[in-house]
């Protein structure tokens, strides 16, 4: 008759292919509590806008994830495996909705209006392209995100089965594919806005030598490029297989997602955007004919 602990090994691996070590999981619980209370007291802080509530949103779920992680080590039932999988897997993507959003009330910081002398003589404004206004930015990339989440979800639930398996390895691979196809448009678009001076503005609280913009792209940029190393790594473990090389290296998982999230999360805090995002309430724009930068002031408090 088979002991108790031989069956949770057992069960372990014909979930995780491997055993999951101790001690890394609880470690990683901890540091996504402390986040979710420091993001917490730093939006509630700067008074930042409501949406920026995803951050701690996403630390919380992470945590969640790494609970049922934990008791995976000493026990792996089926119910704790897919909630894992499902929150390690699918809640990081929240963080691609705080880029959109963040580029969104970039592009939206900019000169209002600037006229034109059409053939008559008249003055028209001229509009942004639609990829270039603040709500296709933030609800497109956003829906585009929420469907590759939906099918990673989808897959990830698949995957706890046998005979199911394969099918949600591929529309798991699928759904991250989708994803670094949209946050590679995205990426483009936030490249544009950054060099164009036309997103330029400032913020009366801060003298005239702040640049609030760098700030929040740098801060934009460089979560792109975690998020994209930790996609790839993503994509290169379901394309191998579930007892590939890359799913049955643990270190591999802790190396390329939980620890580039927390990195992640660190940058969001160092580079907060909530203290460098205008206000749009308190306008005061600079007359475009003036001058070739368009200048947007905006109060921060």
């Amino acid at each position: 008759m088979s002991s108790p602990e031989s069956t949770s090994t057992s069960k372990a691996l014909l979930y995780f292919h491997y055993e999951p070590i101790n001690g890394a999981p609880e470690a990683f619980l901890v540091v996504f509590a402390i986040i979710t209370a420091l993001f917490i007291h730093r939006i509630i802080k700067s008074q930042s806008g409501k949406w920026l509530y995803i951050l701690p949103g996403t630390a919380l779920a992470e945590m969640i994830g790494y609970g049922f992680r934990t008791a995976c080590v000493f026990e792996t039932t089926l119910g704790m495996y897919i909630g894992m999988n499902f929150l390690l897997l699918v809640a990081p993507n929240a963080l691609a909705l705080v880029n959109y959003k963040t580029l969104g009330n970039v592009i939206a910081a900019k000169t209002p209006t600037f006229t034109s002398t059409d053939m008559e003589g008249q003055h028209g404004v001229i509009k942004d392209p639609f990829w270039l206004r603040p709500k296709f930015v933030t609800w497109f990339f956003f829906w585009s995100d929420i469907f590759a989440f939906f099918m990673q979800g989808s897959g990830g639930g698949l995957q706890a089965t046998a005979s199911s398996q394969k099918l949600g390895q591929v529309i798991t691979l699928i759904g991250l594919c989708v994803q670094l196809f949209f946050f590679a448009a995205f990426t483009a678009i936030a490249i544009y806005v950054y060099r164009s001076h036309h997103y330029d503005y400032q913020l009366l609280a801060m003298n005239t030598h702040h640049n609030p913009k760098k700030r929040v792209m740098t801060c934009l940029f460089v979560t792109i490029v975690l998020l994209y190393v930790r996609s790839i790594y993503r994509v290169a473990e379901y394309a191998t297989g579930y007892d590939g090389p890359i799913a049955t290296a643990e270190w591999a998982f802790y190396v390329f997602d939980s620890a580039v999230i927390v990195t992640c999360f660190l940058v969001y805090y160092i580079w907060f955007v909530g203290d460098h995002l205008p206000v749009p309430s308190h306008v005061s724009a600079r007359d475009s004919s003036q001058s070739n930068v368009h200048l947007s002031v905006f109060n921060k408090d």
